[in-house]
This record gives C-alpha cells, structure tokens and sequence, in this order.
C-alpha cells in the first residue's frame, strides 16, 4: 500500500512540475512569479512523504519529517505572499515579511534539532490496516505549527478583505482562492489533532495547490471577462442575442426586451425565428452589415439596425447572434435632425451655412444669370434689446423672416438667410432686385419697432456678383462691407459694394496691424479744439486723436476711428490719447497754466475692458496734476447698456475730483429720462442734432429748453459744432456755457494751439 501511495505522490508530483514549467511560458508577472514558487513549495513537501512511506529506517523517516516541517513553514509562508500579491496589496517587501523570518528561524531550529528529538518524536501506528510512520509533537512544534497556521489564516483573511472591497464582478477572483486556502488550514489543523498519517495532508495540499494554480491562472481570468462582457452587453440599450445551431437561447442582454419592443422576456425563442425570417425576406446576407429595416409589428412600424452573423467553424454551422438596435425615434425625428442643422432655430429660414450650400447650388445651375447679394443688419441692435428686452429683439427677427418668406416666395432661384446674430442674407437675381422695394420691405418691419425714444434703423450692402465661381463666404462679405461702411450715417440706408469699398476695408485692416507701431512711434497725437466761454475767453480744449501716418500723411479720424471701436482696439488708442494730454496738462501747470483743462473721451469698449476709476486715479497721480482739469466724455449710448453700474462709477470719479461730460445729449435714446438717474457735471449738445430740420423755431425751443433743464440741474453746458456767428449769439441768449466748433477753430496740433491760444 506504501508503494502504492507513494507511486501516487509521484504522480501528484509530475503533474505539480509539469505546472511550473507551463508557468514558464506565461508572461512573467508577480502573481506568475509567487505561483512557481508555490509550486516549488508542494514539491518540498511531497518529496519527505513519499520517502516516509518507503523507508523503514527510523533515522531517515526523521529526518524526512524534519526536512517535511520545514518545507511546510516556507509553503505557508509563500502562500501568505501569493495572496498579499494577488489581492493587490504593498504591504512590505519580502525581506520584511515576520513570516520568513519565523521560517528561517523555524528551519534552523529544526535542523539542529534534527538528531535530538528536542521538537517532536515519530512512531509507527496503524491506519486504516496499514502501519505508517506519525510524528508526535512536543510544545515547541506546536508553536511552530501555530505561526505557519497564522500565515494561511492570514492569507484567507487578506483575500476575504480584498473580495469585500471589489465590486461584486471581481468577488470570485479572490472569494473562491480564499476558501482553497482555508481548506489547506483546516486539512492541516485536522490532521494535526486526529494524528493522521503526513499523506493527507500533503494529498489536500497538492490538489489544492493544483485548484489554486488553475483559479488564478485560468478559470477566474477567463471568468471574469465573461463576467465583464455580460456586464457590458446588459448596460446597452441595445438588444443582443445567441443562438446554437439548432436556435436554442444561449446568450441574451438585458436590453434586448427594450430594443425590440417585448415585455419581460418572454418570447425570445420565437424572437429568434422572428428575426431570421424578417432578414431573409430582406434579403440580408450573413455578414455584419448594419442594415436598417422598417417592420411592421402589431401596434405599429418599427425601424431597426440589424446585425447579424452566423457563427461558424471549420465550415459547419455552430449559432448564430443578432444585434438589434431600435432606431425608429431617430428616423422618426430625422425630418428634425435635419431642419436644426439646416435652419436657423429661431426664424425658421436657412442658417450660415445652408445658405451658403443652396445659393452655391443655384449659382451653378444658372451660369447665365446674372445675381445680387444683400445683406441687410440691425444698427446698434444691442441697445435695442438692452432697451425693449429679448424677447421683443426674437419677435423683430421671427417678423423680418417672416417678411422674406412672404416677398420673395414669387422670385425664382431666391435664397434667403439669417447669419450672425442680427444680419440676413439675400441672393437673387439682378432683375428682380428693386432697391427700393427692398427698403421698403426692411423697413416696413422696422418701424413697427420704432418708438418716440428710439428708431430702429436697418442698413444695407448690396454686392452685384460678378464671379460665380468664388467662393460664398467672399461674396457675402463684400455686401456685409458695403453694409458696414454707411452705419453711423444717417443719410444714407443703402450702399453698393464697388472696389473701393474693398480697398478701404483692406486699409482698415493695414491700420489695424499697424496700430500698436504706430503708438509706439508717436504716430498717434492729440488734436486740440478749443472751448470757448461767454467772454470769448479759451479756457481749455478737446483732445481728438489723430493718426500721422509715416506714409500716408494725416489719416482723416473717420478712417480708422469706426473701426477699432468695432473690433475692441479703440482701448489702445484711448489710453494714448490720455497720456499725451495729462503730459501736457503736466506741462502746462509747470508754465503756471493750471487754469486751462482737457477733455478727453471714453468710449463704450473702455468701460468693459478697464477699471476706469483706477485708471484715471493713476493717471493724475503719475503725471501730478489736478484732476478738475482732465474732464472726462462719455456719451449716452456707452452707459445706457449697464446705467446702474455706470451711475456708480460717475459718482465715483466725481468724489475724486473729475468733472463727467455727457458727450452728444440728445442723440441716444432715452436722454431726459437718463437725467433723473446719472448726474454728469456737463450736458455737451451737438448743434448737429438740431440742424436737420426745417423748423428752426421748434429747434430753438428744444435746445433752449435743454439748456434750461441743465441749469435746474446745476450742470453746465457745452454747445459743439458752433459754426457761425447766429448760431454763437442764439446759444449765448439762450445761457449756454461754453462754445466749440469751426467757428473758432479746427482741431489743431497742440503746438499751434498753444502758439495761438497760450
């Protein structure tokens, strides 16, 4: 029966080293690494077995036994290591571990032991009608026996630990390692206490070994992506279903009763066969195709995206599997899908981008046609809805569309669009355009928005297209430039696009590249025009910036002024312009002229890209002067957009010492009722605003009447654009401050104006 037995244990044994070279061949890794030795580890322990049961010797059984004891405290504290490892955790470093060391310690005691029989005693006894050699342990054994238990009850510990904090689809990787182990310990704890022969034991350990080798190698990696692609399969809302080859249900995800349109899962067999049949009436081949097909169901039409592929291998049918995606809301909503990218969502009529694909369209259709772009835009169109709200601002638009929809439904190869926020495009050919009709039709829908504080102006670019083949987005912006160079003109409602529009919007550009040089090279300077009191007397002037261009001479304010307002770079011009004149206020206090004082402008864009206050604080602290002299010009429409912030900041600038200007009153849109919120210093009245009209009387009582306003108001006030005697005499009966304009003087180089007026 020994022979037997130990033929047995060497069998157990081939196969534990036939393990550890398969090991070989995997990637090395630590849990790879902490397996071989595992097994190494069995082997240690099988090997004095099966010498136990072949000698007769007592001398060589105990050693054997000896040599057994010392490979089980290594293997149990290898195993501890293993599950350190695979549980993912960095307790300490193997030379710290407290379980080697007790083996070490553990192996030298028994081997100096090994002839005294200090630790445990051996006897033959008899099991199961065999006669076996047993040991029979002394305390110290025990302790030792009770340290290598630790470390295998350490281990399942970890492991149990490690399976409570995963998620539950990661549990059995360690959950089922966990409960191998502990049956080593109990095998081996029983053993111990019903003195059974070492060949129980080290059969359980071996299978074990064998078990715990095959557990995290193979079966829980290929468990858990199983696992994981069920996991995966059952989050889409996709149904995907497995058949064998005789239609059997083998796999299905727990989307599938969604995608189908199935209540619970009943059904699926015949699901299966109702597939089947659906795609061979379509004709689908058994391939991944992602066909989608319309099917008529009991309570109605569905739309699906069928995949669909029959398994095979070596040529004979094994299964096959279905991915079924419910697409009908998306081809039900695709008249949707493609109105939002097509449409602009507020209006309804062709976006930037339509627009430009379908005029496109039309353009190479009728090459023989001749065509014209307008582009028609709200002026000031912020104002408008920081004034009437956005709501009223949508309706303007929805109207104007609207209004297109209906005028131009009668013209051929027309196409009409909204791009940008408050600009729509026209394109049509040039024999239907009417300018004027066209004004009209603009501003039909204008003046409905109109109102006694406030006009809504619309201009327009009209470019006559003489390329068909450039490109749209070129063509466009030649009737946005035209548009763009009349705003701010009130004579003028429409402009079209000739080459010297161009010309200019490309000098504009040159301008604009050249700005931040030009500052740096004094280029930029201040024009002084001087103010004038009742007495005739120059008590001060208006810094005006203008350009001295290296090249081009003096640049007139118009040709470039406009447009760095537009695209925010007006802030750098400002800013120099304050410098200069707080430099020459510096100079002239030193000349003992602190009575004179510059007015300089802050534009809209300054008072969103700079703190004000602290800026012009620093300024009349740098240069040391007084800021009484450094008035300060904001006009009307840079506050109305945030009046209740900018009230504060006047009254801020007014306790430091600066005099606030209202520049052009009268202009804007809502002046007399601003006057009960924001408290300026100055009303400054452009004679401009009075002079377009052939009531002169009803002009002179509207100004009288202001100037009257702003004396029970305790502000003063600045008349500019005074440019005759009349006009100077009118102003001065009615009781106007202070007088500026042609009639005194163009803005001048400083030089001049202090050679004339210091």
């Amino acid at each position: 029966m020994q022979i037997t037995m130990a033929g047995f244990l060497f069998l157990l044994l081939a196969v534990n080293s036939i393990m550890a070279l398969r090991l070989r061949d995997r990637k090395r890794t630590d849990i790879i690494r902490h397996l071989r030795n595992m097994t190494l580890g069995v082997a240690g322990i099988i090997v004095p077995e099966m010498v136990i049961l072949l000698t007769k010797d007592r001398q060589i059984a105990y050693c054997a036994f000896t040599f057994y004891y010392i490979a089980f405290s290594w293997y149990a504290m290898m195993i501890f290591r293993f599950s350190v490892n695979y549980s993912g955790y960095k307790l300490f470093k193997s030379y710290q571990s407290p379980f080697l060391w007790i083996a070490m310690i553990e192996s030298a005691a028994l081997i100096w032991a090994m002839f005294s029989e200090r630790f445990f005693t051996i006897t033959h006894a008899r099991w199961y009608e065999h006669v076996y050699w047993i040991s029979r342990g002394f305390s110290m054994l025990y302790v030792f026996g009770i340290v290598s238990g630790l470390a295998l009850i350490g281990a399942v510990v970890v492991l149990i630990i490690a399976a409570s904090q995963s998620a539950r689809i990661y549990r059995p990787r360690y959950s089922g390692v966990a409960v191998i182990i502990a049956v080593m310990a109990v095998s081996s704890v029983y053993s111990q206490v019903r003195q059974q022969p070492l060949l129980v034991q080290v059969i359980c350990f071996a299978f074990c070994e064998m078990v715990i080798v095959y557990m995290a190698v193979y079966y829980a990696p290929r468990k858990l992506n199983q696992r994981a692609m069920q996991f995966v399969a059952d989050k889409l809302n996709d149904g995907i279903v497995l058949y064998d080859d005789e239609h059997q249900l083998q796999f299905v995800t727990a989307g599938y009763s969604d995608a189908v349109g199935l209540k619970g899962m009943q059904g699926i067999d015949n699901e299966g066969m109702y597939w089947t049949k659906a795609i061979s009436e379509a004709n689908v081949e058994n391939a991944w195709n992602g066909r989608v097909m319309s099917i008529v169901r009991d309570d109605g039409t569905y739309y699906y995206e069928i995949q669909h592929r029959a398994l095979d291998e070596d040529g004979k049918l094994i299964g096959s599997v279905y991915w079924i995606r419910n697409v009908t809301e998306s081809i039900k909503n695709y008249g949707e899908m493609v109105r939002r990218a097509n449409f602009d969502e507020l209006t309804g009529i062709y976006n930037e981008a339509h627009f430009h694909e379908m005029a496109r369209k039309v353009l190479d259709e009728n090459p023989d046609t001749d065509f014209v772009m307008t582009c028609s835009s709200v002026e000031k169109f912020r104002v408008f809805k920081e004034l009437f709200g956005q709501e009223k601002y949508d309706d303007y638009l929805i109207r104007t569309a609207e209004s297109l929809r209906t005028g131009l439904v009668h013209i051929p190869n027309c196409k009409y669009g909204r791009i940008g926020e408050a600009d729509f495009y026209i394109m049509m050919p040039k024999e239907a355009f009417d300018p004027q009709q066209f004004l009209d039709a603009i501003d039909g829908v204008a003046k409905a928005y109109s109102t006694n504080n406030f006009s809504l102006i619309v201009k327009a670019g009209v470019c006559e297209i003489t390329e068909p083949s450039q490109d749209m987005l070129a063509i466009c912006n030649k009737a946005s430039m035209a548009c763009d160079t009349i705003k701010g003109d009130y004579g003028k409602q429409i402009m079209w696009f000739d080459e010297s529009i161009q010309k200019e919007s490309r000098l504009r550009e040159r301008y604009n590249a050249e700005l931040s040089k030009a500052i740096e090279h004094g280029e930029i300077q201040i024009y002084l025009q001087p103010q004038v009191d009742k007495e005739g007397k120059v008590i001060g002037a208006e810094a005006l910036a203008r350009w001295v261009h290296r090249e081009d001479g003096l640049i007139p304010p118009a040709h470039f002024i406009p447009f760095f307002e537009m695209n925010g770079r007006i802030t750098e011009l400002d800013i120099c312009i304050w410098r200069q004149a707080c430099e020459k206020l510096r100079e002239w206090k030193e000349k003992g002229r602190d009575d004179l004082h510059i007015s300089v402008n802050i534009s809209a864009k300054d008072l969103y890209a700079l703190d004000i206050y602290e800026h012009y604080v620093s300024l009349v602290k740098e240069y040391g002067i007084e800021a009484k002299n450094l008035k300060l010009e904001i006009t009307e429409s840079a506050i109305i957009n945030d009046l209740k912030q900018h009230v504060q900041l006047v009254e801020r600038l007014q306790e430091a010492g600066f005099e606030v200007e209202m520049d052009d009153f009268g202009s804007a849109y809502s002046s007399f009722n601003m006057l009960k919120d924001i408290c300026v210093d100055v009303l400054k009245i452009d004679m401009k605003f009075l002079g377009d009209t052939e009531n002169e009387e009803r002009s002179h009582a509207i100004l009288k009447s202001i100037v009257d306003l702003a004396g029970e108001l305790h502000m003063k006030t600045i008349a500019e654009g005074v440019e005759t005697e009349e006009q100077l005499e009118f102003l001065k009966g009615v009781g106007c401050d202070i007088y500026q304009g042609y009639y005194f003087s163009k803005p001048m180089p400083v030089a001049d104006f202090e050679a004339k007026y210091l």
